[in-house]
């Protein structure tokens, strides 16, 4: 405070200037008995308390906003789920993008599978070196109408560089495994000796393999030397660069979904019903049920009461009871009834159709808060699932707007609440002024100096601007 009056008069002779200023003002004749200070720190605790309970309802605000900001959406505040009636056969899972329910009659004929590929036996599967070179492995589509191989993309696949020291099953295996070429590589023990085996990673014939030998022995597609692991689909017999025996050809899952054929590269089906996904499991049948979530819905609408009932708790030990800080406070009641205005007028649908909250069994009580019949909620949703989850959605989302209105930073909350700060640093600022005053070595004066033997001799002109300066602070 002292460096706020010494920036403005630069040394104490200007510094006493502030003081007949106050004198002026008519603000010194209460200082020696201190009523003064006392009337600004009572001032002082009316704004703190005042701010403080509007801070409680900023937060009040807040929290409310945040509870219902999950339940903007019919989805949000019922989601659909899907269900199988075999789940031997398959099992259902619904995403966000389902749009309506319904019922489904699934047929699997046919599961999907991944290619596998096995080599020749060899004896030992850590000692014998199959060859050296480099392979390149590729994934991609085999067509056996028209003999042909289409890679998945345009890299060229991963080539993989074989030397003596990983040339044994065992370390050709762990170079294709660390190559992340699409291939799951393993050494299997047979009958007289050990195959390497190789797996696309991916189900479906858009996913067959197709290795290419680049051998140091010259020959590339003979049954010696790291060609012996060459597999071109549109080659053949062996011997001629399709040297490794196919074990599980590549298959796509096939089923019907209400008579309707469906072909899928994985098991993992999302193109038979929108916004579902169905794991088969075997081959059979199912029935699938898609409908919204009865328990989600009466647990959204639960949340929403329990969020307006902690909203109203908060108002009113705000507003009721013995010393309320905001007792009576037009600014609290407006943003009441803000909310309280929003909840009534809830509503979907139009005309006959339209339904409100008491519709589905959330009432206001005579104390504020809402109560929730749960045997009235379950039988509007029964009746209606679709009109009751968008209802719940829109009331959520118009009382989450609200909140979020009336603690806007253009918010008549947020105003007063400014307005109230700058109030209480002028309080302070007031206070902290004559307390400096009221010390009895202030400046150097004597406890009581004779003011009149401070005012400045010179230049009146200018002291006259610098105490009007001063005397804004009060």
């Amino acid at each position: 405070m002292l460096g706020m009056v010494s920036s403005l008069y630069g040394n104490a002779y200007n510094q006493y200037g502030a003081l007949n200023t106050l004198a002026g003002m008519g603000q010194l004749s209460s200082i020696g008995s201190g009523s003064s200070v006392t009337a600004l720190n009572r001032q002082e605790s009316s704004y703190q308390v005042k701010l403080s309970a509007y801070g409680k309802l900023q937060s009040s605000l807040d929290t409310f906003k945040t509870a219902l900001s999950n339940f903007k959406t019919a989805q949000d505040t019922a989601p659909f789920k899907a269900a199988s009636g075999t789940a031997a056969t398959l099992s259902a899972k619904a995403s966000k993008d389902v749009a309506n329910a319904g019922s489904y009659s699934i047929n699997v004929s046919q599961l999907a599978k991944a290619q596998t590929l096995a080599s020749n036996t060899v004896t030992d599967k850590d000692s014998t070196i199959v060859g050296t070179g480099s392979i390149n492995i590729q994934i991609g589509a085999y067509n056996g109408v028209g003999n042909t191989f289409t890679p998945s993309d345009n890299s060229g696949g991963k080539t993989i560089s074989i030397s003596a020291g990983n040339g044994t099953l065992s370390g050709i295996a762990n170079a294709i495994n660390a190559a992340d070429a699409g291939v799951k590589a393993s050494v299997v023990q047979v009958s007289g000796g050990y195959q390497l085996s190789l797996a696309s990673t991916k189900t479906g014939t858009d996913n067959t393999i197709k290795l290419t030998a680049s051998d140091n022995d010259n020959s590339d597609s003979d049954l010696a030397g790291l060609s012996a692991l060459a597999y071109d689909p549109t080659k053949g017999p062996s011997g001629y660069t399709k040297n490794l025996s196919e074990t599980t050809a590549a298959q796509n899952a096939q089923l019907t979904v209400n008579g309707a054929a469906v072909v899928s590269q994985s098991n993992s089906v999302t193109s038979a019903v929108s916004g579902v996904t169905l794991d088969l499991n075997t081959t059979g049948t199912s029935n699938v049920t898609v409908s919204r979530d009865a328990a989600a819905f009466a647990s959204s609408a639960q949340k929403l009461v329990d969020a307006y009932n902690a909203l109203q708790k908060s108002v009113g030990e705000l507003s009721t009871g013995y010393a309320a800080p905001l007792g009576s406070d037009a600014l609290l009641a407006r943003v009441g009834g803000d909310i309280g205005n929003t909840l009534a007028q809830a509503s979907y649908g139009y005309g006959n159709d339209q339904i409100g909250l008491a519709n589905i069994g959330i009432t206001k009580q005579s104390d504020g808060t809402l109560a929730l019949d749960k045997t009235k909620l379950q039988s509007a949703f029964a009746a209606n699932p679709d009109n009751a989850a968008k209802l719940l959605a829109n009331t959520a989302d118009q009382l989450s707007a609200t909140a979020a209105r009336d603690n806007s930073s253009t918010s008549q909350l947020q105003y007063t609440t400014r307005t109230l700060n700058k109030a209480l640093q002028s309080v302070q600022t007031r206070k902290a002024l004559l307390q400096d005053y009221t010390s009895q070595n202030y400046f150097g004066l004597p406890t009581q100096p004779p003011l009149s033997s401070y005012i400045p001799k010179s230049n009146a002109t200018a002291q006259a601007g610098r105490y009007t300066q001063i005397s804004s602070l009060f």
